[in-house]
């Protein structure tokens, strides 16, 4: 707080010197004129409402740098302040009102923009350093981590640590954010200072963020990307890789989250359609949703009881083969389908780039260009999806899984029994009446 007293005593005589009443303080602190979204812009366009409506004639500044590190912003209060008859001064620096003043003021402002840019591009510098070498930008709090300032390092807290942990198992296993948060929040915290403990409280996002940042699996966000990091992790790579699978289908259909229907998105009629589940007098069927908006075929519908038949037969004799001829193992690395995504991932990525430069460059109009990237971003985003679950299904133990998922079949709820079996199963197929089978299961996982 040295800074602030120091500015206010300058102004404080500068003020008496010149004669001038000061009628309010409008102070930023802890507020920093580099940063695009700070609350000190607002402040300052007070300033120019308060003279704008003739309760103030003068603004004046300890020095010009305080209010112009952006050169536009710096304009527009300029404008309005000379428009609306008033004057910036400044307590530390010439005031000439005169052109070359004119002109001296605008080199402050050149310069005071140059010294914000330089010292932003000095602490990126430095943040991407850290980065690079596995550190947290800062030594912020981590949940279920202990930060030591001695050694700069984190450590898994040993009770946090569980529950960090419990919850990326839990959504994993197919519970939902909120079910998550209501199960974690602590009905006797107390709120002190207006304020409840950190980390006492959940509600959905906050859990979100919390995995998301991926802290907990030994990872760092930083601008939106993830580097690895030298601290612990709590949780393992394939439980991280199933986290975020599982996220990412969640955030492709939300609605699936809580869905009552345990094979939601999974189920295809016998024309090619998918089938949605509803509720036929208080039981749950699942229908095709072409024929039932279109009637394209008779029978287009199966009650769910039926498919959970089928589906549990068909994981006991998976689990009876993965026993009868062990080991269990997926397709050579040569047919592996993630290698044939990661390159069409590449190849979208480099038309994007071309359409961008083509764009750019004039040789496209906007229409046109914005029609391409938005096909090209759907492409990317079903082809990540894709590659997220066959990521997910890479880290399935086969043997142990469906040896559980059968133990417990019964006693899941349908938020656990839908993870596991999109961990499984890339499609379950219905076909018509009279078939030898109704219900076909198709798996990613092989056995030799």
């Amino acid at each position: 707080m040295i800074s602030p007293e120091n500015q206010r005593y300058a102004i404080e005589q500068f003020a008496e010197r010149e004669g001038i009443d000061i009628v309010e303080w409008v102070e930023g602190i802890d507020e920093s004129g580099s940063k695009k979204k700070s609350a000190w812009w607002t402040r300052l366009a007070y300033c120019c409402e308060q003279i704008e409506g003739h309760q103030a004639d003068v603004l004046v500044l300890w020095r010009v740098d305080r209010a112009a590190r952006s050169k536009l912003k710096w304009a527009i209060t300029e404008d309005r302040i000379e428009t609306a008859g008033g004057l910036i001064l400044s307590a530390t620096e010439p005031n000439d009102q005169t052109p070359a003043g004119g002109f001296g003021r605008g080199v402050l402002v050149a310069h005071a923009e140059f010294m914000a840019r330089s010292i932003g591009a000095t602490w990126k510098e430095t943040l991407e350093r850290r980065v690079r070498h596995g550190l947290t930008p800062n030594g912020q709090r981590h949940f279920g981590y202990v930060y030591s300032r001695e050694t700069k390092t984190y450590s898994i807290d040993p009770r946090e640590g569980e529950v960090l942990a419990a919850m990326y198992r839990a959504y994993i296993a197919g519970d939902s954010a909120r079910d998550i948060a209501e199960r974690y929040t602590n009905p006797d915290a107390r709120p002190v200072n207006g304020a409840y403990p950190r980390y006492a409280r959940w509600n959905t996002v906050s859990v979100l963020r919390v995995l998301d940042s991926g802290f907990g699996a030994g990872l760092i966000l930083f601008r939106e990307q993830l580097a690895p990091g030298t601290h612990p992790p709590v949780i393992s790579d394939d439980e991280w890789a199933r986290y975020v699978h599982a996220r990412d289908a969640r955030r492709r259909r939300p609605r699936a989250e809580r869905s009552p229907y345990t094979y939601s998105g999974l189920l295809y009629c016998h024309c090619g359609s998918k089938m949605g589940g509803r509720t036929d007098h208080g039981r749950p069927r699942y229908a095709c949703v072409e024929s039932s908006q279109y009637t394209r075929h008779a029978d287009a519908s199966l009650a769910a009881h039926v498919i959970d038949a089928e589906v549990v037969k068909w994981l006991q004799q998976f689990r009876e083969e993965l026993n009868a001829v062990p080991p269990v193992r997926r397709a050579p690395a040569t047919t592996d389908p993630r290698a044939e995504i990661t390159r069409k991932l590449a190849g979208l990525a480099e038309r994007l780039d071309n359409a961008t430069e083509k764009y750019l460059d004039g040789d496209i109009p906007k229409d046109a260009y914005e029609r391409r990237r938005d096909r090209l971003e759907a492409e990317r985003l079903a082809l990540e999806s894709e590659l997220g679950r066959l990521n997910a299904q890479s880290t399935v133990q086969p043997v142990a899984f469906v040896g559980d998922l059968v133990s417990a079949w019964d006693d899941l709820p349908v938020e656990r029994r839908r993870e596991a079996i999109r961990v499984l199963v890339d499609r379950i197929e219905i076909l018509p009446p009279g078939s030898p089978r109704r219900v076909v299961v198709h798996s990613i996982i092989t056995r030799s």
